[in-house]
């Protein structure tokens, strides 16, 4: 919007801020939310929203909808269900769509190559390998990620715990952290807000806090001493958990390169170890 280019947006205070750069960023999906829906997803009062509006000239969050529709006016915004659609209509038969899938996980791949700081990935493993203990929170489905990283890291650093279920579990583990302590989080798009109760905890009584997210606004950041960024799907129905998997890859080997030589001696152990109990089967 023209009448924003003179503003220093930066001078605002940090929640408005955030809810602005969230707003220029994702012109049609704003324009498509009212205020309660927008506070939700940035985890700020409405007032904020508000707030914010006023703060850059506005009277509110409805003036600025107005606005944002008169900048785009040729564009008419597509709803969820309108990508859902579109990204189908393309495809030419089932070979199309599968196809299609493949590609798009290939450009979400790609996405976090150029997204992800590879030095905060080298901040976050320094932090894990000096760590008394590791707890990754991966809840719901998102659980696939956190166990997978649990899987890849405790050859290697054996103090790690993913936490998985958001009942007792979760309880049990939130009274166990501490200082000296690494405590991961996971959450994307709409984070569970039991994610974000246990990771401000986390924050609170003095663990290091590093989050895996596709998204610098995600409620999950204000309380992260580390963020690792993952591509953003570009419609609602793609998973950024391809990313995620990526990038659980890539700690894992920068923290076997940065413990070298005993990783390497680890690793033959390991290696040595299912071949003396004939683990797999070699037909």
């Amino acid at each position: 919007m023209d009448f924003l280019k003179n503003l220093d947006l930066e001078a605002l205070p940090k929640k408005r801020y955030i809810v602005i750069k969230y707003i220029l960023d994702h012109p049609d999906e704003t324009v498509l939310m009212n205020t309660a829906d927008l506070a939700k997803k940035l985890n700020v009062d409405p007032v904020t929203i508000i707030k914010a509006c006023q703060d850059i000239g506005l009277k509110g969050f409805h003036d600025l909808k107005k606005q944002l529709k008169k900048s785009n006016r040729n564009v008419r915004p597509a709803a969820p269900f309108d990508k859902f659609l579109s990204e189908f209509e393309v495809n030419n038969g089932t070979e199309g769509a599968i196809r299609n899938a493949l590609s798009r996980d290939v450009e979400m791949l790609s996405g976090t190559i150029e997204k992800v700081s590879f030095e905060k990935i080298i901040k976050a493993c320094e932090a894990i390998i000096g760590s008394r203990q590791t707890y990754i929170i991966g809840l719901g489905y998102i659980g696939a990620v956190a166990n997978y990283l649990q899987s890849l890291l405790r050859s290697h650093i054996p103090q790690v715990h993913a936490i998985t279920e958001y009942n007792g579990m979760l309880f049990d583990y939130m009274g166990h952290f501490g200082k000296g302590d690494v405590v991961i989080a996971i959450g994307f798009d709409k984070c569970q807000n039991q994610t974000i109760k246990a990771f401000k905890k986390a924050k609170e009584k003095g663990a290091t806090t590093i989050v895996l997210t596709d998204s610098e606004y995600s409620p999950l950041c204000q309380y992260s001493k580390t963020e690792l960024l993952v591509y953003t799907a570009p419609n609602y129905f793609l998973s950024p958990l391809i990313g995620a998997f990526s990038i659980c890859n890539a700690l894992l080997h920068c923290i076997v390169e940065m413990t070298k030589p005993q990783s390497t001696r680890r690793s033959a152990a390991y290696n040595k170890l299912l071949q003396e109990e004939n683990v797999y089967y070699l037909g």
